[in-house]
């Protein structure tokens, strides 16, 4: 693939329906949880990329049998009811947040073993210590390196009790707690030191753990935290776990109408998803599209001849992952597009509100940022070639801007740096985008 990549802008209204990739969260919390259960699980409609494959090669080598069939969209997983085979491995979790957050909690209910992760470059900036100190409360012994990656992990299973987990950096610390929870020792209360965190992915991995076998009655939670109750642990699902299509990857395909018109039908996204990025199709309403639920479905609709998109001024905190979709596509609104509540995402794949400003300037807007929030003022657009800072969501927001003939000559006028970063999370992007183009 040519780098830097031309996105091809569209020279008509989009009038397509496509089906993005399974969900890269729900994909990596049910390998877990099959790996834990008590038999063979058949996972379908799962997400195929370089994070899921980093979770899938991890579970193999500590001992799982794991089958994917990518064609098929298929991972099949033997599950070991709690039982981690291998006694001591080096785990790559690349920059996979999932991976390396869940697969820690996960290792530490083993008693016994040593265990190190470590990752690429990126990854050794991402946060670990608030997790790693939790975990080391309750019984664990994990050696960050000054708070980051690489760790080394030598577990003794987990005791339960009370475990207080500073979850502000990502919500992630509470689910990877979650999902190891039903395999302490003791029922396992999560005290939160700061009540202020993200919930939906919370909310997405207790209900995964619900259709892994954990009773509701033994899920609780409040505003200070979680609570698990000891239970006889995770059961298979034989054959049929359905993985939902991708919120955060339909994001790019919702703002699409916005930018050039016409309509986007996407399969497998529910209306009532437990993903929070489902919010950003009510964004994308209060910008001025239309968006139609179906049963399995939603249907995007703008008539850029009829009326001009209007710019959001909003927080993104409970979405944040849509949030450069959003501010991509700022520079085609009506008005100054205020994005609030995403500090956190500085700490991410990348600070990703400084790579959105940087892209965004390049392309001649205006932008004030400050530690938690993304002003866009539109300008004339002017060609630009986007550093993506191997970040996968800059790069599908920046090509999603990069779509409407703004100059009507068709010809590219957005390029894309290291445009196969996008294999994180959906590595067809780019032909989904030429499909529906032509």
């Amino acid at each position: 693939m040519q780098d830097p990549f031309p996105i091809q802008p569209f020279t008509r209204p989009v009038n397509a329906k496509i089906r993005v990739p399974g969900s890269k969260s729900i994909t990596n919390r049910a390998l877990i949880l099959a790996a834990l259960a008590d038999g063979v699980t058949g996972l379908e409609g799962c997400l195929f990329s370089r994070d899921t494959e980093l979770m899938v090669r991890a579970l193999q080598g500590l001992g799982f049998e794991v089958h994917a069939d990518s064609a098929a969209k298929t991972i099949r997983v033997s599950g070991q009811a709690g039982r981690i085979p291998a006694d001591k491995l080096k785990i790559d979790i690349g920059n996979s947040g999932t991976s390396a957050r869940f697969l820690t909690a996960f290792l530490a209910t083993r008693d016994g073993g040593e265990y190190e992760l470590d990752g690429d470059e990126a990854m050794r900036r991402r946060p670990i210590q608030k997790l790693a100190d939790t975990l080391n409360a309750l019984g664990c012994e994990i050696e960050t390196t000054n708070g980051f990656f690489p760790i080394r992990i030598r577990p003794h299973g987990l005791k339960g009790g009370t475990a207080v987990i500073d979850a502000s950096e990502s919500s992630q610390f509470v689910s990877a707690l979650l999902l190891a929870a039903p395999l302490a020792r003791e029922d396992l209360a999560i005290e939160l030191s700061e009540t202020k965190i993200r919930r939906g992915y919370i909310d997405l991995t207790l209900e995964v753990m619900k259709s892994f076998g954990i009773p509701s009655e033994n899920l609780s939670s409040s505003e200070t935290g979680y609570r698990v109750k000891k239970s006889k642990g995770y059961k298979n699902l034989g054959n049929g776990y359905q993985i939902e299509a991708d919120a955060s990857a339909a994001s790019y395909f919702l703002a699409l109408p916005l930018a050039v018109g016409g309509q986007v039908e996407i399969e497998g996204v529910l209306e009532n998803s437990t993903q929070a990025d489902t919010e950003f199709a009510n964004a994308m309403t209060r910008a001025g599209a239309t968006v139609e639920w179906g049963e399995t479905s939603a249907t995007c609709r703008f008539d850029l001849g009829q009326q001009f998109p209007q710019a959001l001024r909003e927080s993104f905190y409970p979405f944040s992952d849509t949030f450069l979709t959003a501010a991509a596509i700022a520079p085609y609104m009506q008005g100054a597009t205020l994005i609030e509540g995403i500090a956190h995402t500085r700490h991410q794949e990348c600070d990703r509100i400084e790579a959105m400003k940087d892209g965004l300037q390049k392309a001649g807007q205006k932008i004030v940022d400050t530690d938690s929030t993304i002003e866009i003022t539109p300008q004339p657009l002017q060609p630009a070639t986007i550093e993506t800072y191997e970040d996968h969501r800059v790069a599908m927001s920046f090509a999603i801007l990069g779509c409407r003939d703004f100059f009507e000559n068709g010809k590219p006028w957005i390029r894309i740096i290291d445009p196969m970063c996008v294999s994180k999370t959906f590595p067809d992007f780019y032909d989904v985008l030429e499909n529906i183009r032509t």
